[in-house]
């Protein structure tokens, strides 16, 4: 059949496809309709049916150009591209004049000759998820380098000239032994599905040895990978085979851990982040990350160490700042864990997580803040902190100075050997005020105590935010008094011990119908007992204290000694009721005119002030609407996260 047999007409013939390095197949030819010969004739390439390239056969060609009658221009050119053809053999593509597809003949079998005809000599030495390497050369003349290119799923991932140098081919004797080529695949190869790495001569189109090299999805951690560990590690019976079992599975749990905490720090995107901002280049700019370090996770219901913790995390978010938490002694349950995150915060843990230090380890250099909660994680994580972190700003928070309740409580319980502890935390608390960047307190009181034991320290006052729940019930449908603490702590005890066995009784005296409520958590047999005692009622701990506050005319604090802004009075200001304090109770708190008459230093002047108190609704209004407008101004979101700025800020 000549070229001009074809059916419905059309001459064609297909001259020539070639190999184009990072391209793909060129195909050139001819093809014209001799019953129309003013259209140009438009060629199509398919692959496995499916067509990939098409063009319009109007290129002059010389050899067609029939003066008078023909201007030549029935030639055509079209590339079928890599990432279209399925197949690196070129007998694969189908070349037809559409519409009716009709086939076009070649001239020969595909071609791919260069100028000379190339000797390959190559081998694939490496070829995983992250890596590809190995070597080519032309035999017929080692002098010029060849082409490589990579191939994932049938799509062109990489392509370079392989000329890096390979010692082990030039002390073999092949040539200068720059015939090598090394890919590293970043991000590497997805393992959730199956994969085909094609490694090709671009030159010839040849795949290398062995190419193509298939990598199925890797196993699941399933139940069924489960059962099978499970299966082999209960097989294990000597005691060196179980010894090398343990060391094996202790090695890849730490393997596990530390890619769990590079995916955590976000290594990758910082990386990525510092160089493009070394080359001036744009660069998506990632929030700077705090990191909250306490005993437990906060939990505003139990004291208010954690209303003070949680409150300056919200502020570090408010403020732009990614914000996480660790607890250093009692991991936090999954409903806390839940909260926390629910709240826009990461809450690190066991199992990649179990210790303070392995986060710090972990994560080495990818916190921009520490904030450390009280003075017990100061003194175990600052040097850890300033070491894995040595570019992160390392703040300490003072929940209450421990000297200072230590020594009030010597005097008052009358025992010397707590001068002797008071001693030794007050260099504690000194040593970290000094190796800190920046030292968090409450009360402007210990601010000035602070700063004048060490000069150096950057000390600074951060209140916490105290929300204003629904004002208190009309006055006359109020009854009772009420101390709410936190009783494990033992400036609570001894002030409930002395409520109740000395002012209470002066307070009955003159007004036997008061009754006081004891609220609280962590309460002891000795608190649980004074319910026997007249007019005392112990609740224990209230899930919606806000709606008890409601319900009673006023709190009382009758501290002798502690240290530190009490939750207490700022809630029960909040609440809008007064609150009768000792000096000790109301330390650093602002006292405007009407709050200063709720201040007793007797137990006299204690019950007093409650009597009247109890009895008196106008004064009792006045002092409560005061006490709230004090929380709004002084105890806001907007002071909080004014104040924490300037802790963050670098000086």
């Amino acid at each position: 059949m000549s070229s001009c047999d074809t059916p419905s007409w059309i001459c064609g013939f297909i001259d020539d496809i070639r190999f184009q390095p990072s391209r793909g197949w060129l195909v050139t030819g001819w093809a014209f309709d001799p019953t129309t010969p003013d259209r140009r004739v438009i060629v199509a390439a398919l692959c496995s049916g499916r067509e990939v390239a098409r063009a319009e056969a109007s290129i002059a060609r010389a050899d067609l150009l029939r003066p008078g009658v023909d201007d030549g221009r029935r030639g055509f050119e079209l590339l079928a591209p890599l990432d279209e053809v399925h197949a690196h053999n070129p007998a694969a593509l189908d070349v037809v004049a559409l519409p009716e597809r009709t086939p076009l003949p070649r001239a020969a079998v595909a071609t791919a000759a260069p100028r000379h005809e190339i000797r390959l000599r190559a081998s694939v030495d490496v070829v995983g998820r992250t890596r590809i390497a190995g070597w080519l050369r032309d035999e017929a003349q080692p002098d010029q380098r060849l082409n490589v290119a990579i191939l994932l799923d049938d799509v062109v991932l990489r392509s370079a000239v392989a000329n890096a140098l390979r010692t082990d081919l030039r002390d073999t004797g092949l040539g200068d032994g720059r015939y090598g080529f090394d890919f590293v695949l970043s991000p590497p190869l997805p393992s959730d599905a199956d994969h085909a790495i094609t490694i090709l001569c671009e030159e010839t189109g040849q795949p290398l040895p062995g190419s193509p090299f298939h990598f199925p999805a890797s196993h699941r951690f399933n139940e069924t990978f489960r059962q099978h560990v499970a299966q082999t590690l209960a097989g294990l019976s000597a005691p060196n085979v179980r010894a090398d079992a343990l060391t094996f599975l202790i090695g890849q749990v730490e393997k596990l851990r530390q890619e769990q905490a590079r995916a955590d720090a976000r290594e990758a995107e910082s990386v990525a982040h510092e160089r493009a901002r070394r080359l001036g280049a744009d660069a998506e700019e990632t929030p700077p990350r705090i990191l909250f370090i306490d005993d437990r996770a906060p939990d505003m219901r139990r004291d208010a160490g954690s209303c003070a913790i949680l409150s300056h995390m919200q502020a570090a978010q408010a403020l732009g700042h990614e914000v996480s938490f660790i607890a250093s002694a009692i991991e936090p349950d999954a409903t806390t864990r839940h909260t926390l995150e629910e709240g826009g915060f990461r809450c690190w843990a066991a199992p990649t997580y179990p210790m303070v230090e392995s986060l710090l380890r972990g994560q080495a250099g990818a916190f921009n803040a520490i904030y450390l909660h009280r003075l017990s994680n100061a003194s175990r994580y600052l040097a850890l902190a300033r070491h894995y972190m040595p570019g992160a700003r390392i703040i300490s928070s003072v929940a209450d100075l421990a000297h200072l309740r230590l020594e009030r409580q010597a005097v008052v319980e009358g025992r010397p050997e707590l001068r002797t502890a008071a001693g030794q935390e007050r260099v504690r608390e000194h040593m970290a005020a000094w190796a800190s960047h920046a030292v968090i307190t409450h009360s402007r009181v210990e601010a000035d105590i602070l700063a004048r034991a060490v000069p150096t320290a950057n000390v600074y006052v951060v209140p916490w935010l105290t929300r204003l729940p629904p004002e208190p019930m009309p006055f006359h449908e109020r009854r009772s008094v009420a101390f709410v603490a936190h009783y494990g702590h033992a400036p609570n005890l001894d002030a409930a011990k002395w409520l109740v066995e000395d002012i209470l009784p002066l307070i009955r005296e003159a007004a036997p119908e008061i009754e006081l409520l004891l609220v609280g958590s962590a309460m002891p047999d000795a608190i649980v007992r004074m319910d026997e005692a007249p007019g005392v009622r112990v609740l224990g701990h209230v899930a919606e204290l806000p709606t008890l506050l409601r319900s009673v005319r006023l709190t009382v604090a009758p501290l002798r000694f502690g240290a530190g802004i009490k939750g207490k009075v700022l809630e029960s200001w909040a609440a809008g009721l007064p609150c009768v304090a000792t000096p000790i109770a109301l330390e650093g708190l602002p006292l405007p005119a009407p709050l200063e008459s709720c201040l007793a230093r007797t137990a006299r002047e204690f019950a007093d002030a409650v009597v009247r108190l109890y009895h008196d609704a106008e004064l009792s209004a006045e002092i409560g609407a005061v006490a709230r407008a004090t929380i709004a101004q002084q105890f806001n979101a907007e002071i909080v996260e004014h104040a924490l700025q300037r802790v963050l800020e670098r000086s």
